[in-house]
């Protein structure tokens, strides 16, 4: 059998963005490569556009309006979600070097194989494209691969298809997160790129629920937790109507805007009290990737609408629901949604297949 601790992984994502998916998908690759013998490691790599949102060329690259909402974004959330994340970031096997834009192609002689693997990295929107999650410094193309791909998008865009196609067709394995990726890289780029999990599912549920950090003063009380990364009004209103209809507390993260409710307001937590939230909610309503399938992994009944902004990358939310059969949890009409009871045996069943067979495909992509 061969040793396994003497190959050197990097893993390249955007886990220093103080968003509970992109960090805990991240930690759960690395968990994952590890435990399979490998000397794995998580790259500090920060892009530009997060390490320094302020920069006015941003304003060409995203438009006005994206530019002064991310500012406010980062003077709001950064200071106290970067505290927040501090614990749990100590569990990363990180590099000790941080590297930006110029410098993150510094690792292509550091490492035995690096794997792009992390939510929308390979999105062609302009808000979110970075030539770096596509390695073209490192030469030999066995040493790049990618795990679990997100385009979640329309198609590619037309005025970097090219780059993009030449790209993609220089790494040694890739493979898809959702069935729409799959299908537009194979047909742009003469790639296979079979469809694996989310990460997040090739850790057990139990082994999350390690990680929680309660809420001593909600403990006991039943409650819905309201996971919304877009404001919308809609969403606003399931979870008042959810409310109404059950007699449940509301856990809110961030915040209600557009219409006041009556919650308990949470935009600061914990990755730790977040995972805590989900398992152990009544109910979770979200519009989010991440907060959706945590509630599948967990085994938590949830409802998911897609917000405005994300309905371009809607494929991602429509997708895992077609994958574990479970479109009926997705409500278009507040006035219509169904507390039925979901088959959580079926569920785990879907579950234990999809880590298995993704668990295959990232064996393979490291023994290249």
């Amino acid at each position: 059998m061969a040793d396994n601790s003497k190959v050197k992984v990097g893993i390249l994502n955007i886990w220093q963005v103080n968003n509970y998916g992109a960090f805990l998908l991240a930690f759960a690759l690395e968990k994952a490569i590890s435990r399979m013998g490998y000397d794995a490691k998580t790259v500090a790599w920060l892009p530009d556009e997060i390490r320094r949102p302020w920069k006015l060329s941003m304003i060409r690259k995203i438009g006005f309006k994206h530019y002064i909402l991310r500012l406010g974004f980062f003077m709001l959330y950064y200071p106290l979600r970067r505290k927040a994340f501090k614990n749990i970031r100590r569990k990363l096997n990180r590099t000790e070097k941080r590297y930006n834009d110029r410098s993150v192609c510094r690792i292509a002689n550091e490492f035995d194989k690096i794997v792009i693997g992390g939510d929308q990295l390979w999105s062609t929107k302009p808000t979110m494209y970075n030539i770096n999650y596509f390695l073209p410094w490192v030469e030999l193309r066995e040493k790049k691969v990618c795990y679990a791909a997100s385009i979640a998008q329309p198609d590619i865009r037309e005025e970097i298809r090219d780059e993009f196609i030449n790209n993609v067709r220089e790494f040694g394995y890739v493979t898809s997160r959702e069935e729409w990726t799959r299908e537009l890289i194979e047909r742009y780029c003469g790639v296979e790129a079979p469809r694996v999990c989310d990460s997040i599912f090739l850790l057990g549920a139990d082994e999350w629920r390690l990680l929680q950090s309660p809420d001593l003063k909600q403990r006991g009380r039943p409650f819905i937790f309201v996971y919304q990364i877009e404001i919308t009004r809609s969403m606003i209103e399931l979870a008042e109507k959810l409310a109404a209809d059950t007699g449940f507390d509301v856990v809110y993260c961030p915040f209600p805007l557009k219409k006041s409710i009556k919650c308990r307001r949470k935009p600061y937590i914990s990755p730790e009290r977040w995972l805590w939230y989900v398992n152990n909610a009544e109910y979770v309503v979200t519009d989010s990737f991440h907060g959706l399938a945590f509630s599948i992994c967990l085994n938590t009944p949830f409802f998911s609408q897609i917000a405005n902004y994300n309905a371009p990358t809607s494929s991602r939310i429509t997708g895992i629901l077609e994958v574990f059969s479970l479109q009926d949890r997705f409500v278009s009409d507040i006035n219509e949604y169904s507390r039925g009871a979901i088959d959580w045996v079926r569920v785990n069943e879907i579950i234990e297949n999809e880590r298995r067979e993704s668990m295959e495909h990232l064996k393979r992509m490291l023994e290249m």
